[in-house]
């Protein structure tokens, strides 16, 4: 174990590991691990049953998870009853991406959009903390991996440049929940290497617990710390007290309705076929009227001719049976829509479900209002864990304890955009409205946001009007002494 004072913070691995390396695509499967980790024998009880512990939650949790990401993929295997589907057929691929709209409706309406501080040095370090953490970015990455799992982390880490926040998915990290304190107890993050657990993270409140395998043996080296608490959080997908770590989107109910509507969508692929090609009947002819034709080139000839069989006095006839109705399977995929829309509230008309008549803005509205409540919920728990790992972020940099974060290092914000995702125009008919009712709104970095500008566009706009108000006062103080001076002379 490395000697280390107690007053400083994790910066890296030692010589052999920094933290500052590119952050691991956690988006990529993990492969079968064995249900214990083989930890190094010198390593301290505690942190070795915590890692056990973690290990075990991880294993026990990572085929549901990798099941749940199945369906989000559009992977899941078909799940065919044995009755209508030939089995020279089983083997098509067909897929119903139901499970990852569940996901990307709620994803796409949980946006990050930076902080907002009472103070401009504090803006400065949390912008900065933005942007050596790619927070834009990675919110958006973690929060598709937080609707398919039911929860993803996020752990507080060092660069050079200062502290950055990292987001893990639920099959590269795992976390124990404290029930009396309201937080994570400890956790732990994963990397892979070769296929394998190649280096493990333990979060402690007391210390980052560092595991990498070296040729085969696994090695260590702990980092003590004094936040007082794991330099870790979890975000958290409609938490409750029993699920702490919050539900997936993809729920046993999902994943039932995505069965059936694969083996209809199967179904009435097979039956789109027969349809197509209706069954035909050729009474009293030759046997040999169709010698050395297929069935397919007798069906597709332009002209067929078939002889008289001479024996029943009946000239051939030609008959088709009826064609195969398709309505049935429409309707069915009709009904699974309107159940997967009342499970997730996802507009059913997102779902590939058109009406005859078109729905009107209000009626758009009304339909996506429940699905805007809950990305509300999840913006507002979200919200709280940015908030925590940015005070977290900001102690470290400052080297004291997040209790002894100073007050107005405390008084900031972390901002999303609004998941109704209204239009620029209305939000920019909004922001007149109220800058015509509250003076000196217009030209507030919030009246910006409104009108639609970007955060690029938003300070070049304001340096350009601060400038443009710094020449006109320069104007206006050197015009009135010309006048003044003009006076007395």
């Amino acid at each position: 174990m490395t000697e280390q004072t107690p007053d400083t913070y994790p910066n890296g691995r030692g010589g052999r590991r920094v933290n500052d390396n590119p952050q691991p695509d956690t988006w990529h499967a993990a492969p079968a691990q064995p249900l214990r980790l083989d930890v190094p024998a010198d390593l301290p009880e505690r942190w070795a049953d915590e890692l056990d512990d973690l290990w075990g939650l991880w294993v026990s949790r990572l085929a549901r998870n990798r099941e749940r990401y199945a369906y989000y993929d559009g992977k899941n295997r078909l799940k065919d009853f044995g009755i209508s589907t030939p089995p020279e057929l089983l083997g098509v691929e067909t897929v119903v991406g139901w499970p990852n709209k569940a996901v990307m409706a709620m994803a796409t309406r949980s946006r990050f959009d930076g902080f907002t501080a009472a103070t401009d040095g504090l803006q400065a370090s949390l912008d900065a903390l933005a942007r050596r953490s790619s927070l834009h970015v990675k919110y958006r990455q973690t929060v598709e991996a937080e609707c398919v799992y039911g929860c993803s982390f996020a752990t507080v880490g060092t660069t050079p440049q200062g502290s950055r926040i990292d987001m893990w998915d639920a099959e590269h990290a795992a976390a124990r929940w404290d029930e009396a304190l309201g937080r994570l107890a400890y956790g732990m993050t994963l990397e892979f290497s070769h296929g394998k657990v190649g280096g493990v993270t333990l979060y402690d409140e007391a210390a980052n617990v560092y595991l990498w395998d070296e040729d085969g043996t696994w090695q260590w080296e702990a980092r003590p710390h004094r936040m007082g608490r794991p330099l870790m959080d979890a975000f958290a997908y409609r938490p409750t007290q029993r699920k702490p770590f919050g539900q997936s989107r993809i729920t046993r109910a999902v994943m039932s309705i995505t069965d059936s509507a694969v083996r209809c969508a199967l179904g009435g692929d097979i039956s789109f076929q027969f349809a197509v090609s209706p069954q035909k009947v050729l009474l009293g002819a030759d046997s040999d009227a169709l010698a050395g034709k297929t069935k397919w080139e007798a069906y597709i000839g332009n002209i067929l001719g078939v002889s008289y069989n001479g024996r029943d006095g009946v000239m051939p006839q030609f008959m088709q049976m009826s064609q195969a109705s398709m309505q049935q399977y429409v309707d069915f995929m009709r009904s699974l829509a309107a159940r997967f829309s009342g499970e997730t509230n996802v507009p059913i008309s997102q779902l590939g479900v058109v009406h005859d008549n078109p729905s009107s803005a209000e009626a758009i509205y009304a339909a996506s209002e429940p699905l805007i409540i809950e990305c509300q919920d999840l913006n507002d728990n979200s919200r709280e864990t940015i908030r925590t790992l940015a005070c977290m972020a900001l102690a470290a940099d400052a080297n004291v304890p997040l209790a002894g974060l100073p007050e107005d290092m405390r008084d900031f914000t972390p901002n999303f955009v609004p998941p109704a995702m209204p239009s620029v125009v209305s939000m920019a008919d909004a922001a007149v409205k109220i800058a015509g009712v509250v003076p000196g709104f217009a030209g507030t970095a919030a009246f910006w946001k409104m009108v639609g500008l970007q955060e690029d566009s938003r300070r070049e706009v304001e340096q350009q009007v601060t400038e443009a108000n710094a020449q006109a006062m320069l104007a206006q103080i050197f015009g009135g002494a010309q006048l003044t001076g003009g006076a007395n002379g």
